[in-house]
């Protein structure tokens, strides 16, 4: 994908079917949940990318400066992600599903600043991938944790 990132039209063609395949996988996540769930899920990631897009459109300040704490977090999270996938437990999983939805929106307001003031207008199908993977991160780690708080 990034290699043909500049290449018209092959790189419409990519990111369709990119887009085709991450729609179909995350409704197959969201068929697992209570239909409530996920449109409580839906409305509140909606309402926290617009205000953190508010939040970034009105910041003077260069997130650029937080690539690598972020990464770094990522990392940490993709660490805890295999943990948990082997402790199975359900204090662990609504612990990193907060960690996750907080990282996630950091990337969001990172993402859409390296959009805003850093990358050329070329950049469009990078900077499309970036913000959906954003969001879509974003709405499963809130969908996880609207369905634990609702099972209880």
């Amino acid at each position: 994908m990034f290699v043909y990132a500049h290449t018209v039209p092959i790189n419409y063609f990519l990111l369709g079917g990119w887009t085709i395949t991450q729609a179909s996988m995350v409704g197959v996540i969201v068929a697992s949940f209570n239909v409530e769930v996920v449109i409580q899920a839906l409305l509140l990631t909606a309402v926290v990318v617009t205000g953190l897009f508010v939040y970034t459109l009105q910041s003077k300040r260069d997130f650029r400066k937080y690539h690598a704490l972020l990464f770094t977090l990522l990392c940490i999270f993709l660490v805890g992600t295999c943990v948990q996938i082997i402790l199975m437990s359900p204090m662990f999983n609504f612990m990193m599903s907060l960690f996750g939805a907080a990282l996630f929106s950091v990337y969001l307001v990172f993402d859409i600043d390296m959009i805003m003031n850093h990358y050329s207008e070329e950049d469009y199908i990078l900077a499309c991938i970036t913000i959906y993977l954003d969001i879509i991160n974003l709405f499963i780690e809130l969908l996880k944790i609207l369905n634990e708080i609702n099972r209880h």
